[in-house]
């Protein structure tokens, strides 16, 4: 029987990917209860649809992890998954994969997050990782709905 056909594209890849760091001793994920020393301090900052800090959803990343204003409430991850080797083999771009809504162990969650999308500073984007039968919550399709964000820019003063 062919697996393949009934997992998501994202799960598929960060399968083989796993399966590379696992096979070369290196790990491919990291979960994270916060953003503290993780190194990512390049995505720290505010994100809204198409840079427009006034609207809803906005995400916020800094050292205690991910949060996201959406309905007049803000809430935080309580983990994420930071796929460390996402990219292709040799990857050495500023692209930066993040599953913020991770179900289990084996399972990284609905969302896949790209910061630097598209080897572009600041930008943000969203993509469901669904399986059949599978949904996003309010929250999750929410955030994918608006799909592509920037970074917003500090207030002028």
């Amino acid at each position: 029987m062919n697996f393949a056909r009934y997992m998501p594209r994202n799960t598929l890849a960060l399968m083989s990917v796993a399966m590379a760091g696992l096979l070369s001793g290196n790990a491919s994920a990291l979960t994270l209860a916060n953003l503290k020393d993780a190194h990512l301090d390049d995505i720290y900052g505010t994100y809204g649809p198409g840079g427009d800090c006034k609207r809803e959803p906005r995400i916020s990343v800094d050292d205690s992890g991910l949060a996201y204003a959406y309905a007049g409430k803000t809430t935080h991850s309580k983990s994420i998954e930071y796929a460390v080797s996402y990219g292709p083999p040799g990857y050495v771009g500023i692209s930066r994969w993040i599953f913020p809504f991770p179900v289990s162990e084996d399972d990284f969650g609905r969302v896949l997050m790209t910061f630097n999308a598209n080897e572009k500073p600041g930008a943000l984007s969203l993509e469901p990782d669904l399986g059949p039968g599978q949904r996003l919550s309010a929250l999750q399709a929410a955030l994918v709905k608006a799909a592509r964000y920037a970074k917003c820019k500090p207030p002028q003063r």
